[in-house]
């Protein structure tokens, strides 16, 4: 008797630990850009935006199994947490080759299109061929942002000038003052930030003038890094990537990008 009851303590105690051990949630981070409005971005000690709200959504499909953190971070140190490996995820990165510390692509998350603002009076002059048409320009962009391949080689050929600053409202400012002669941005973001800020005193009622032209459509993604391996990895990406996609067929990504963009 007691012989059998020791068996059924044991029985007991292995269902048990399996059981607990087969329901157990992981936690995972997932880091994003803290100023990237209106797509992530931090307010009054808030994480917020479209991005961040599409991952809640998301990661709500993904309990018990997982528990998913979103947490903001300057977008330079974020991507070199990516490269160390001390962060598991990142977002919201576009491709790019050069990134080799990035070992996995979700699926897209949007698309962001590129486009290029100019004062007024630089635009005085036609202008609508690109590089050509914009030789020694000082062209303003977001420091650590994906760059359209049209920037890039036409920086590398001298005939734009490329002038860094941390996020939109640097850069809208920057233009406001005229310190650089356009601003290339994702369209999106632009008007958001120059809507948030007309109250700004130092901007004397600016508004965004009519785009000089469109340089590129970019997707954005979660970015994987190389150097973090747990492992659950492989399965919270396929799971991850499965939620994204059931929210985007379902209506509710479009109506999280409708209450930002429109």
């Amino acid at each position: 008797m007691k012989r059998q009851f020791f068996y059924f303590f044991l029985a007991s105690y292995f269902v048990s630990a399996v059981g607990s051990s087969a329901y157990a949630t992981e936690k995972v981070i997932l880091l994003g850009d803290d100023d990237y409005a209106p797509y992530s971005y931090v307010e009054n000690g808030q994480f917020k935006g479209m991005y961040v709200e599409l991952l809640h959504k998301a990661s709500e499909l993904l309990k018990p199994a997982y528990e998913v953190e979103l947490k903001p971070r300057p977008w330079k140190r974020g991507l070199a947490d990516l490269e160390s490996g001390a962060s598991f995820a990142l977002f919201p990165p576009g491709f790019k080759k050069e990134r080799t510390y990035i070992s996995t692509y979700s699926v897209v998350l949007y698309t962001e299109t590129v486009v290029l603002f100019c004062n007024p009076d630089v635009m005085a002059a036609p202008r609508k061929k690109f590089p050509d048409d914009f030789t020694g320009l000082t062209i303003g962009v977001n420091a650590g942002f994906l760059l359209s391949s049209r920037l890039i080689d036409a920086a590398k050929a001298g005939k734009i000038t490329l002038s860094e600053a941390k996020g939109n409202e640097a850069n809208i400012k920057k233009l406001a003052a005229k310190r650089i002669a356009c601003y290339a941005t994702d369209r999106g973001a632009a008007f958001y930030t120059t809507k948030k800020l007309q109250a700004d005193p130092d901007l004397n009622n600016f508004k965004l003038q009519g785009e000089a032209l469109e340089l590129s459509g970019e997707e954005t993604f979660i970015g994987y890094s190389v150097n973090n391996n747990p492992a659950y990895k492989a399965d919270f990406i396929m799971k991850m990537n499965a939620a994204i996609e059931t929210i985007k067929k379902n209506g509710s990504a479009a109506k999280i990008e409708s209450s930002y963009l429109k």
